[in-house]
């Protein structure tokens, strides 16, 4: 069976063709962004509506959104098998990390000690308000791209934002670890070290991070991506 253009440009350059897409496979991944965008969406507006009804009182907010919030992001989960058995591209290591340190949040701080100084702290709200608007942004723009539409103004919000949202997020992450560290040896002496530990990584983490989401904007939105479109 004679070979397509496609197939023999490829094989010409040396290239193997692009694998073909799972119909199955992308329709789930469609329904999962979606869904994920819907469930951070409402933790947003419910996180908003409560600040606008209480005049700013972010002592409320973990009480309305606390639940929702672990629930929507324990389910980013699926993310790591996603990459483990090759339905996305990302690299297996760098999901698992990113989805466990959230997961240490909502779980390891904010489930764990249900105590004013960590759920009812302001951070707890950066971090949230944070993490919604990023999220937001990033499962559109997944699903977008999952049946070719990228509107250049997400593909913009997406390389842009994270000039305020990771600094607020990460910091008010590092904030909420610091503020369990009192309570931590209630746990264990180990639990409190771990989290200290943890707390001494987030800034080159988050170096590693932003600078690596400067250099994608410059890739995405830089000189070279505009004469491109043009």
């Amino acid at each position: 069976m004679p070979k397509t253009t496609s197939q023999t440009s490829a094989a010409s350059s040396g290239k193997k063709a692009p694998k073909p897409v799972n119909p199955v496979v992308n329709a789930y991944l469609i329904a999962y962004n979606w869904a994920s965008f819907a469930g951070w969406s409402w933790v947003l507006v419910q996180t908003v509506k409560t600040l606008l009804a209480t005049g700013g009182d972010y002592t409320k907010v973990y009480a309305v959104v606390g639940d929702q919030l672990v629930w929507v992001q324990t389910a980013a989960l699926l993310e790591v098998f996603h990459s483990l058995f090759g339905l996305v591209k990302s690299p297996v290591g760098t999901t698992a990390m990113q989805v466990a340190s959230r997961l240490l949040l909502v779980w390891g701080i904010c489930t764990l000690f249900p105590i004013p100084e960590v759920r009812s702290y302001w951070a707890f709200t950066t971090m949230t308000i944070a993490w919604c608007i990023t999220e937001c942004i990033r499962y559109a723009y997944y699903a977008l791209n999952l049946v070719n539409m990228g509107p250049s103004f997400l593909v913009w919000c997406r390389y842009t934002f994270f000039y305020i949202l990771y600094p607020v997020g990460a910091g008010s992450e590092a904030i909420e670890i610091y503020q369990s560290l009192p309570f931590a040896h209630t746990i264990h002496p180990a639990y409190y070290y771990f989290l200290v530990a943890m707390i001494c990584i987030y800034p080159p983490g988050f170096f590693v991070m932003y600078t690596h989401m400067i250099a994608q904007r410059k890739r995405y939105l830089g000189p070279s991506k505009a004469k491109k479109s043009q």
